[in-house]
């Protein structure tokens, strides 16, 4: 065999070889719904086991930014994509029309809302109907709630779970319940009981890790398995988080954290969604927007989509 055929079949073994991140096979006695296996090792490793490319090409991304009302609107329109959900906290109740203008281009929106409502309150998103409510327990049977309505709702939960706000939960048909239990109150007929209420559930797991014996959690789901969100923390010290437990889908990280770690954490795990906070800082909405500028550079078929 001639060296210049020897290098021909050479390079034919070394094209990656289809089914790659986003592709897998759950391995045996794994819930049917996660990814693929997860236990030990790093992210890159688990990528390569799987068949990701090298480039770290990723299936997809949804990504979450947190920021407060007084961030400018310039920033904003910085952070603002298709594939990343806006949460807005208020403190006023009231969020500029420029920045209102700027919700619209995000995947999805909620603003904060607090109890009593104004007139005002509603009328400020009444020409943008996509844009959705981010409200407390008790803002659901608060008077002038109503007025909110035709639009997606988010609600918040904290502490331990009360029987009347799961039922305000229901009535009210939430697009996504977010729970904030203490160490005390997370517990497994706590766990089925959000597990049970209607839309997206998400866990933030007390002290940011996640939980030791994940599968007594998973065996613990009364329906849709609720997502536990870790964090904030780099995504180096995520990523054996996520290897120890597939309930893990939510991971907050900082607006500087390091994209190529980010990019092998996402590649090993397609369930995974980051969330950042900036607060009201434009500095930190900037290194967001970047770090997702370069997340969706690696999605196929999607590239950069800084919204104008």
């Amino acid at each position: 065999m001639t060296a210049a055929v020897v290098a021909v079949v050479l390079l034919a073994l070394a094209q990656p070889r289809p089914g790659g991140a986003g592709y897998q096979t759950p391995a045996g006695g794994l819930p049917s719904w996660s990814e693929g296996p997860r236990a030990g090792g790093s992210a890159a490793a688990a990528a390569a086991e799987h068949g990701a490319p090298v480039a770290m090409v990723l299936p997809g991304l949804r990504a979450h930014v947190l920021f407060d009302e007084e961030l400018e609107p310039d920033a904003v329109r910085l952070l603002a994509r298709r594939s990343c959900t806006a949460w807005v906290r208020t403190r006023t109740n009231m969020v500029r029309e420029s920045v209102v203008e700027r919700l619209a281009r995000f995947g999805a929106a909620y603003v904060q809302l607090r109890a009593p409502f104004l007139e005002a309150h509603g009328a400020q998103l009444q020409r943008w109907p996509g844009v959705g409510v981010w409200l407390g327990p008790q803002d659901l049977r608060a008077r002038g709630a109503g007025a909110l309505g035709g639009r997606a709702w988010a609600v918040s939960l904290f502490g331990p779970l009360r029987p009347e706000d799961l039922q305000a939960v229901a009535a009210a048909k939430v697009a996504e319940l977010r729970w904030t239990p203490g160490p005390r109150d997370l517990t497994l007929e706590a766990w089925a009981r959000i597990a049970q209420a209607p839309g997206s559930k998400v866990v933030v797991w007390p002290g940011g890790g996640a939980p030791t014996e994940c599968e007594g959690w998973a065996r613990a789901r009364a329906g849709a398995p609720p997502s536990i969100k870790v964090g904030p923390a780099e995504p180096e010290a995520l990523e054996a988080v996520a290897a120890a437990c597939p309930l893990v889908t939510r991971m907050e990280v900082p607006a500087t954290a390091d994209e190529g770690a980010l990019a092998r954490v996402l590649a090993a795990w397609p369930r995974v969604e980051p969330e950042v906070d900036v607060g009201a800082s434009a500095a930190q909405a900037r290194s967001a927007a970047r770090l997702l500028d370069r997340l969706e550079a690696r999605v196929s078929g999607l590239g950069p989509s800084v919204a104008p």
